[in-house]
């Protein structure tokens, strides 16, 4: 990978974070099935064509992002493998901080709603078990139970990302590796293969 590369790379992944999350943002689900009668198969299969979509886009976009940066940076002279891991380590670090930045201010409600939620589940608890019904804090429609559960996953994806994502570099890391020496191989059973 060349440094041009590695910053397209990074670019894309975060690219790729926000598409995913501003996708899972405007669920159209959540609106269409709040107003009209459907199905319940109908509405799993909308939302598993849904999550399909949200896949592949986050697949070709975050985890399979290797060619589309090389096509998009072109071909220079490559890193030294110990400088170009470096530079791959460093530029992804800074481009999930940088995610994460994006999406806390976005995240703080919800944040403080879950902190407030641990004084309200014993009165809730108290609520089901003395009347036998359910409490108003747990009396949602289809669009609010997904708004409020998509809040509480990009909160926690705002915090995971702040703090560098270890685990997505780990296996970026590994997997870049593993393409670089696939490419190399390629490169050198056919030299024309790879322009």
């Amino acid at each position: 990978m060349t440094k041009m590369q590695v910053v397209a790379k990074t670019i894309l992944t975060v690219l790729g974070i926000h598409a995913i999350v501003a996708l899972c943002g405007n669920y159209p689900g959540q609106y269409l099935f709040a107003t009209q009668e459907i199905s319940v198969l109908s509405e799993a299969l909308f939302f598993l064509a849904f999550i399909l979509g949200v896949a592949f886009v986050g697949y070709f976009m975050v985890f399979g992002n290797n060619q589309l940066s090389r096509k998009m940076a072109g071909t220079a002279e490559q890193f030294v493998p110990r400088d170009q891991t470096d530079w791959l380590v460093k530029s992804l670090r800074v481009g999930l901080v940088f995610a994460g930045l994006m999406l806390l201010p976005r995240s703080v409600p919800i944040l403080i709603r879950t902190a407030k939620l641990f004084f309200l589940i014993r009165p809730a608890v108290s609520d089901i078990i003395v009347s036998k019904t359910v409490p108003d804090i747990l009396r949602l429609s289809y669009a609010q139970w997904y708004r409020t559960i998509y809040e509480f996953l990009k909160a926690i994806l705002a915090i995971y990302l702040l703090c560098g994502a270890p685990y997505f570099l780990r296996w970026q890391m590994r997997h870049s590796s593993r393409t670089e020496a696939a490419t190399k191989k390629t490169e050198i059973a056919d030299p024309g293969a790879t322009n």
